[in-house]
């Protein structure tokens, strides 16, 4: 029984719950599921989920068996309101309005392999985009979390304000950067501390296909080269699609450099495969 129990991902430990706290208005009841990647963005299909401290360097198939899910990964940590009403509706369909033309656009990409342009882009209601995405961020983790209740932060009060319908929440606290994500795997990751050139910052991150989404603090972000900043006031989104930044596409889980360090709790940082992948 031992050696069977350490094959399977101790995500199984983090994800069976009925009620709890909201993880975004922190109220107590009955908790729905929310999907993450949202649906419409992805083709839902049949997954696993890992700790991302379970895996080696994005490789499934290395002897820990993942948590299956038959239509997508989910989590069960928002309640009803918040999950249909400021994470979803009009903010999911932005998200898969979104990544349908930014897939549409890569396509042709890389179907005139001659191209002089190294970028893309699609119009976009950052609003409405960076509400749900951040909101599922938040949503994103283990149950745990929906089992005490919530205690004031600085870094994540300001991103809950947000989601709730607060424009301006974000404006003196946070920044958020999006790059190219050429990945079947998902990643969400609530909270990344990340130590770079003597540079230490918080991070939150929501990676599926075909992008690659990050909020970090305001002035202290570390990010990959080729990202670019994501403004409320955006009406476009572009993107860099230049090999040379194919290597950081996996920020910040692409591998430590020098000096560089992170930190982070595994049962808040998850990837998830399609199976067989």
């Amino acid at each position: 029984m031992g050696k069977y129990s350490k094959s399977i991902s101790e995500r199984i430990a983090h994800t069976k719950i009925t009620q709890g706290y909201c993880l975004i208005c922190g109220k107590y009841g009955v908790l729905t599921f929310d999907h993450v990647p949202p649906q419409g963005s992805i083709t839902i299909t049949k997954v696993e989920q890992r700790h991302i401290t379970e895996t080696a360097g994005f490789v499934s198939g290395n002897g820990v068996k993942g948590i299956e899910s038959s239509n997508g990964s989910k989590f069960k940590t928002l309640c009803k309101t918040c999950n249909g009403l400021h994470v979803g509706g009009d903010n999911d369909t932005e998200i898969a309005r979104v990544c349908k033309l930014l897939t549409s656009k890569i396509k042709d990409y890389f179907n005139i392999p001659t191209s002089p342009y190294t970028e893309i882009s699609v119009e976009v209601d950052a609003i409405k985009f960076c509400r749900a995405m951040i909101g599922h961020i938040l949503a994103a983790t283990s149950v745990k979390e929906c089992k005490v209740e919530p205690e004031s932060t600085p870094y994540f009060d300001p991103l809950k304000r947000f989601v709730l319908g607060d424009d301006d929440a974000l404006v003196d606290t946070h920044e958020m950067y999006y790059w190219f994500y050429p990945s079947s795997r998902h990643v969400s990751a609530k909270n990344i501390a990340f130590f770079n050139e003597g540079n230490l910052a918080i991070s939150s991150h929501l990676h599926f296909f075909p992008i690659a989404f990050m909020v970090t603090e305001k002035n202290k972000g570390i990010f990959p080269w080729h990202a670019r900043e994501f403004r409320l006031d955006d009406t476009v989104l572009r993107i860099n699609m230049s090999s040379q930044g194919l290597p950081y596409a996996e920020f910040p889980f692409h591998g430590l450099h020098g000096n560089q360090m992170m930190f982070l709790d595994g049962s808040t940082a998850i990837v998830s495969y399609p199976v067989g992948q």
